[in-house]
This record gives C-alpha cells, sequence and structure tokens, in this order.
C-alpha cells in the first residue's frame, strides 16, 4: 500500500497542532484543586479486650482547604460503650478560639481562629478529642451538621468521612454437657454431647475436650463459630477405659482464646453416669437373685412395652431375653 508525502505530512502537521492542545488539557487537569475534606484520623480504632478506663484519642482533621476561617461540626458516639474526657483545639499558632457542648452521645464544636485562617493541601489537625472506654462493642465517629466558612463566612464545599472505634469481646463458653444415659454397663458406648457457645464478637477458632472425672476421653476442634452462635458436639465414650462399680463426672471444656478476658464460663460440669458391674440390674453394685427378678419382671419386652427396664437388656440388643438371664448368671459372685 502506497502513501503519499502529501497524506503523511498533513498527519505530521495535525499531530504537532494538538500536542500543545492536550499539553493545556492535562495542565488543567493538574491544577484542578481537590476537595476539601473534613475526617477522623485515625479512621479505625481496634481495641482486641476491654480494659474500662482505658484513654484513647482520635483527631478531627482537615485537608485540601484554602482561607478556613471558621468551622461548626456535630460528632457523635456511643455513649454506653465511650465516654468523652477531654477536647484540645489545634493549631495553636491560628489562635482557635471556640465553644462546645456534650449531651446525649453528641459533641457539638464552633471554632474560630482568631489569627491567621488555615490553607493546608496537607492533613491538618483541628481538635484532638480523647475518649475513655467504658464498655465493650463498636461506636461509629459519625461527623455531620459540618460547615466550614471562610474569612468573609462564604461556606466551603468539602467531603466528610466517618471513623469506627470497636472493643472487641473474646468470650467462648460450654453451656451445657448432656450423657445419653446416666446409667450403662462396662464396655458399653456413652454419647455425650456437648454444646459450645460464642458470646463474643468476632469468630473464634478454640478446642472442645470431654471429659470422665478428670480423664480426657476426647476432643473436637471448632472452627470459625460465629458471634452469639452455638455448636453441640456429639462424644462417644466407650466405658471400658473404667473400673465398673462407681460413677463418673462428665466435665467439657473450652479452649481459651486469644485475647479472653472471661475464663471462668470455659469449663461446665454435668451429669453423672454410673458405671455398673455386668448384671447389675438394680444397681446396688452386686449381682444376686434381686437382678434375675428384675430381670424376669421385664422378660420379653422391648422399648415402649409395660415392664420395659433398659437396665435388664445387658447385652445391648434392644430386648429383654434369656442371653441377659445367662449374663446374670454368668456374673453371679
Amino acid at each position: 500500500m502506497l502513501v503519499s508525502k502529501k497524506v503523511v505530512g498533513s498527519v505530521a502537521i495535525l499531530c504537532a497542532g494538538m500536542l500543545p492542545l492536550a499539553a493545556a488539557l492535562w495542565s488543567l487537569i493538574i491544577l484542578q484543586p481537590q476537595e476539601t475534606k473534613l475526617f477522623i484520623e485515625p479512621p479505625s480504632i481496634v481495641y482486641e479486650t476491654l480494659i474500662k478506663g482505658e484513654r484513647f484519642s482520635i483527631n478531627i482533621t482537615v485537608a485540601n482547604v484554602t482561607d478556613l476561617k471558621s468551622y461548626e461540626l456535630k460528632l457523635s458516639f456511643s455513649t454506653p460503650m465511650l465516654g468523652l474526657v477531654g477536647i484540645k483545639l489545634l493549631p495553636e499558632e491560628n489562635l482557635p478560639n471556640g465553644n462546645f457542648n456534650v449531651a446525649s452521645g453528641t459533641l457539638w464544636m464552633n471554632v474560630t481562629y482568631e489569627s491567621a485562617p488555615i490553607t493546608t493541601d496537607q492533613a491538618v489537625a483541628l481538635a484532638i478529642i480523647t475518649f475513655e472506654i467504658r464498655n465493650s462493642g463498636e461506636s461509629p465517629l459519625h461527623l455531620y451538621d459540618a460547615k466550614l466558612a471562610d474569612s468573609s463566612g462564604n461556606l466551603i464545599s468539602h467531603d466528610t468521612v466517618d471513623g469506627m472505634v470497636m472493643v472487641q469481646r473474646h468470650d467462648v463458653a460450654i453451656v451445657e454437657v448432656t450423657p445419653s444415659t446416666n446409667e450403662t454397663y462396662v464396655g458399653r458406648t456413652v454419647n455425650v454431647t456437648v454444646t459450645a457457645k460464642n458470646n463474643g464478637d468476632t469468630p473464634e477458632n478454640f478446642t472442645v475436650k470431654v471429659y470422665h472425672n478428670n480423664t480426657l476421653f476426647d476432643s473436637f476442634n471448632v472452627t470459625n463459630l460465629a458471634p452469639d452462635e452455638n455448636t453441640t458436639i456429639t462424644f462417644n465414650w466407650n466405658t471400658s477405659d473404667v473400673a465398673a462399680g462407681h460413677s463418673y463426672t462428665l466435665k467439657g471444656e473450652a479452649s481459651e482464646v486469644p485475647f479472653e478476658a472471661n475464663t471462668t464460663n470455659n469449663v461446665h460440669i454435668d451429669g453423672a453416669v454410673k458405671v455398673k458391674i455386668i448384671g447389675d440390674v438394680n444397681n446396688d453394685n452386686t449381682v444376686n437373685i434381686d437382678d434375675l427378678i428384675a430381670w424376669d419382671t421385664a422378660y420379653g419386652t422391648s422399648e415402649g412395652m409395660p415392664n420395659w427396664n433398659p437396665q435388664a437388656d445387658i447385652n445391648g440388643n434392644d430386648e429383654v431375653d434369656k442371653e441377659d438371664g445367662i449374663l446374670i448368671i454368668e456374673n453371679y459372685p
């Protein structure tokens, strides 16, 4: 394909003519003033544990402002969680003179600079606000009804950005431990259900352990349990690991999570299981004629029938039959 020198020259002239225009447009973009911004600094404060009475400070900050002579604003916060304990007006060299009032979780401020107004393209703190922590939770730091004015009293257009304070509560608990039966024969399996709950404010990972007396017999890792949610785990306890003729208390335990302040509810003791001698139907720690009488009374029954006695079902086949009677006789002293 052939292109004439005339066309090439025209294109070159056109491009050359556009360069100054492009440069001018770019200069306008660069020189375009940025919007004035009023914001909380730092924007987010997170405490992993509650220490009542601890203090922290935030700045009410302005950036990209010209001729800021005065301002008025409101700052709201959660009073159950935070208490306002201090206000310092800045910059000191501009001689800030202000009035303020705190009521129902809202700080009202009205400030005028008696010296030079503020002109800056950088972030400049207008006030330091100090809070005291009262409780855990979340508190937005909401800036609203803000008015920025120049030396002539004209309002300055601006964007407002809020902040947030979080005091997190970490608290996991065992709330229930329940065995499937309170009476069983040695060697049988007892199902133990343990309910754990996250009483805190953030998802938690922890381990649930279950004991008979002080002997650990199983554990389970709970992952990402959401706040105010619970989970129920069923453990299988094979009673072959204990001596017959004794009662064993069940205990559930949740491992401590990072920053957990309350560990008193991590352990829950509830329910006892009597592990009996094979053939001890009436649970008196001996196998004798009384157990045969109890077996005979329940003979031929299964669950739901009159005279059904699960303790007479010694072999655990869900019915009382002659095999159960044989086991009683075999375990006579």
